[in-house]
């Protein structure tokens, strides 16, 4: 079929595809509403390259609960059959896509990969792509995705894997409808009125071809008109096959058609010719959605319900679990039959959960816990427990409390003393995700309580564990200790190394918090890490990472922190912990900030807060960093509603690790703006927990700011050198201090302390970091006190972006945006290609990328060029 006005997508994807000669993969994302020609177009595209590379397609199915690693399966044969793997357990999915990119890597042709209706995708789909599009620039492989835009809400999980991949690793098109013109064109050929199909169809592809079809005479009232006069206009037996066929999302296969009905290539044969129906690969299937969608809303409630009985019929008698059951689902809800739901949506969310897709095992669990008909307490404490734990590790916090407290009162009926104790645990933890840290000791200690009397078990174990690591979250680093060791006994006299695990990663973290034990609790942190490691914990793993990383920048040993980080997050990656890397990426990003890659800082946080549904340790974070960036560079209206965001999230924690970081924030704030926007009530608080609890870092920190911002004078009892600036040749200490440890910001502050000259270093600095609001704020001082011949501001033409670039600078990269080469730019702005060269350079410098390419892009992205 001829393509109409896709010309310049197809010439998109031919550039794309060319590129990827020279080595560097790329992602295309092609999205559209229903009909608008995604499929057709990546079809036309696939053909053009056969021959020239080695393509590969699958797809998504539109069921209740997608079935896990749908369009990976679909081509896993066609590149290597002995992929597959023997089970479908987390390990084994990770080994799976390790293993199809390696065989992807020796391949000697270039690669196409298509994976389409990605909107249905299901958890694990979306972790492959994720895994695929991270990697996908060490491959001769072009990946094009498609997916209907209009059925992605704010929502939809596959927002947050956009919003999580390399910026420059993909291209998004989208694609429009045909224009009036073209239509009208189409339509005149047909001896039909053109405004009346354009005003039918607005141009949708789809349905201007259907109208045009020769399905009905003349032009029907809507494209519903038009599906049904050909399904009215077939015989009887025509008509039951499309019946049957449409109440079936995917395709159906032959082998069961013939069993519905065995003359079935009869009753078919003209729709085959009219291309209504297409069969391949021994399956059968509408050829768009859109037909098989009319044809089942046609049908009565009744009707529907008997069809899909019989579909369901089929698919049961030759049952094979991991390739049925989601169809068996699927016709069993659509079937009315709730035991038959009831006895497979367990087992679906099992193997959903096995390979990681823990989104589509909640849905699961829900959907038995809906249809269960039944008051068997044992059967339903199955479901709520199961339930309540996949809503835990998908962040669905508030489903999770609801169905632990439904499980615990089960439980209560039962009078079983461990199973209390094991739920209130739980309960702790999910009140902790939700921000709650009253709530969450709470249950903690009635947990403790229940468990007093009772002897030692691994339930009791961890409930010990879990206070200990309610407290060293809240900076009581003496009483995470002393529950920690309990729990570390007790998990040795168990030999449960799951625990012990979990508790030395809490003691080990209270220890790194003192200089004086900062070794042995790296020491404890990295055995916590080693056994997770062993036996593959992986929360335990995410989490020993996630606290070396944390703990390393909180003590500004930020080179092993970038590293443990680095290595963290890859280890999330690969397994499906996303909550565990967003809050590796959350420290990472104040990393960046406090070394003064503020450009990378912004970034990492800006796509954390993308994200509506990460927990408020992420938020905090990312608010706290996006804030201060904002708030220097000269945007503090712009900074004020993140920092009281902050602010908010941190004191619902009552975690002195997420309060200090943002009321510094706030006492910035004022000491920049000279706005008093903080309550007494919430220093007074910080005061007191400092005084408490707390680590030498953050309380110094807490100091120095409320003694910049609020003239208030905080004692402490240990002084962390940085921060120590109470006399001129303290303060150069604590510069000198500052510059070896790598952070320029804190060396700038404190190097003000000091005389002329180091007050000239100190804005010399701020002006490299791009911190407009503190340079002016530090050249009006120093005019105060009389120093005079003070180096001009920053240019406006250089505050108006992020990066400093200078007005010929901006000049250049215009240019190598319309695509000129040096010469072309040299004549367009006469000066020579030598000084275009030295721009180049600077430009690439200041934003930090490699190539001209990337340039362009991550000015895009600051919002320097449009």
């Amino acid at each position: 079929m001829e393509l109409i006005e896709r010309d310049g997508f197809l010439a998109a994807l031919q550039t794309k595809f060319s590129t990827i000669a020279e080595g560097e993969g790329h992602c295309v994302f092609i999205s559209g509403e229903a009909g608008i020609g995604k499929t057709s177009l990546v079809r036309a595209f696939c053909k053009e390259q056969a021959g020239d590379c080695n393509i590969y397609q699958g797809a998504c199915d539109a069921l209740f609960t997608p079935r896990p690693l749908a369009p990976l399966y679909d081509i896993v044969w066609q590149v290597k059959n002995d992929l597959w793997p023997s089970s479908h357990s987390i390990e084994e999915r990770s080994e799976l896509f390790s293993c199809f990119f390696r065989e992807l890597s020796h391949q000697k042709q270039k690669t196409l990969i298509v994976f389409e209706d990605i909107h249905w995708a299901d958890e694990a789909t979306l972790d492959f792509i994720k895994f695929f599009a991270r990697r996908i620039t060490q491959l001769r492989c072009l990946f094009i995705l498609t997916y209907r835009d209009d059925e992605i809400n704010s929502h939809h999980p596959l927002r947050n894997v956009l919003g999580q991949l390399p910026p420059d690793s993909f291209t998004r098109l989208q694609l429009t409808s045909l224009s009036r013109e073209a239509v009208e064109k189409m339509a005149n050929e047909k001896g039909y009125s053109g405004e009346d199909v354009y005003s039918i169809s607005g141009g949708n592809p789809f349905y201007v071809n259907e109208i045009l079809a020769s399905y009905s005479p003349g032009v029907p009232d809507n494209i519903k008109t038009s599906v049904l006069s050909s399904y009215n206009g077939a015989t009887e037996r025509t008509k039951q096959v499309w019946e049957l066929l449409s109440v079936i999302p995917a395709s159906f296969e032959i082998k069961y058609l013939e069993k519905f009905e065995p003359l079935y290539a009869g009753a078919i044969e003209n729709c085959l010719e009219k291309k209504i129906l297409i069969i391949n690969d021994g399956h059968i299937y509408f050829k768009h959605e859109l037909f098989r969608r009319t044809i089942e809303t046609s049908l009565s409630p009744l009707k529907r319900v008997a069809l899909n009985k019989r579909v369901l019929g089929l698919l049961r008698e030759s049952f094979e679990q991991n390739q049925e059951i989601e169809r068996i689902i699927h016709h069993a809800k659509n079937a009315n039959e709730y035991e038959v739901v009831v006895q497979y949506a367990p087992l679906a969310a099992t193997q959903a959960a096995s390979v990681g897709a823990h989104i589509e095992a909640s849905k699961l669990y829900l959907t038995a816990i809906e249809y269960y008909q039944g008051n068997d307490k044992d059967i339903l404490i199955r479901f709520y427990e199961s339930y309540a734990y996949e809503c835990y590790l998908t962040y669905q916090i508030k489903e999770a409390i609801i169905y632990a407290g439904k499980s615990l009162n089960i439980w209560k009926e039962k009078n079983d003393t461990e199973k209390i104790g094991d739920c209130l645990r739980f309960l702790s933890r999910l009140w902790w995700f939700e921000g709650n840290r009253k709530l969450a000791e709470r249950f903690a200690e009635q947990a403790i309580e229940v468990f007093e009397t009772q002897p030692s078990s691994k339930a009791k174990a961890l409930a010990l564990s879990t206070m200990s690591q309610l407290k060293m979250l809240a900076h009581q680093p003496l009483e995470c200790i002393f529950w920690g060791e309990k729990a570390i006994a007790m998990a040795k006299e168990l030999s449960d190394e799951e625990i012990l695990s979990h508790a030395l990663n809490n003691v080990g973290t209270a220890q790194m918090w003192f200089p004086s034990s900062n070794q042995k609790g790296i020491e404890l942190l990295r055995q916590s890490l080693e056994i997770a490691l062993k036996n593959s914990y992986h929360e335990h793993g995410a989490r020993a990472y996630t606290n070396l990383g944390g703990i390393g920048v909180t003590t500004k040993d930020y080179t092993s922190a970038k590293n443990i980080l680095d290595e963290g997050i890859r280890y999330c990656e690969e397994r499906d912990l996303d909550s565990w890397r967003a809050y590796m990426l959350a420290w990472k990003a104040r990393l960046y900030l406090e070394t003064g890659n503020w450009n990378e800082a912004e970034r990492i946080a800006g796509d954390l807060l993308k994200n509506e549904n990460h927990a408020p340790y992420v938020k905090i974070g990312a608010l706290n960093v996006m804030s201060k960036i904002k708030m220097r560079r000269g945007s503090p209206d712009d900074a004020l509603p993140l920092l009281q965001e902050a602010k908010a999230k941190a004191f619902d924690t009552m975690e002195l690790q997420r309060i200090i970081p943002s009321i510094s924030a706030l006492l910035e704030y004022e000491w920049l703006t000279g706005k008093e926007v903080i309550e007494q009530s919430a220093i007074d608080t910080t005061i007191n927990m400092v005084d408490r609890m707390g680590n030498v870092y953050e309380n110094n920190e807490f100091a120095f700011w409320l003694c910049k911002g609020k003239k208030q004078k905080l004692l402490l009892t240990e002084i962390y050198e940085g921060y120590e600036i109470s006399n001129t040749k303290k303060a150069l200490k604590a510069a000198a201090h500052w510059e070896k440890t790598g952070c320029p910001y804190e060396q700038a502050l404190a190097l003000f302390e000091g005389d002329e000259n180091d007050k000239r270093k100190a804005i010399a600095i701020v002006h490299r970091l791009g911190a407009y609001a503190v340079y002016e704020k530090l050249k009006l001082e120093m005019r105060s006190s009389g120093i005079k011949s003070i180096p001009r501001g920053i240019r406006k033409t250089t505050q108006s972006n992020p990066a400093l670039l200078t007005g010929r600078e901006l000049d250049v990269l215009q240019l190598l945006n319309e695509g000129m080469q040096n010469k072309e730019i040299a004549t367009r702005l006469f000066i020579s290609a030598k000084t275009v060269d030295h721009h180049i350079s600077s430009i690439l410098y200041k934003l930090e990328v490699k190539s001209r390419v990337k340039a362009v892009q991550e000015a895009a992205r600051l919002g320097i060029i449009k």
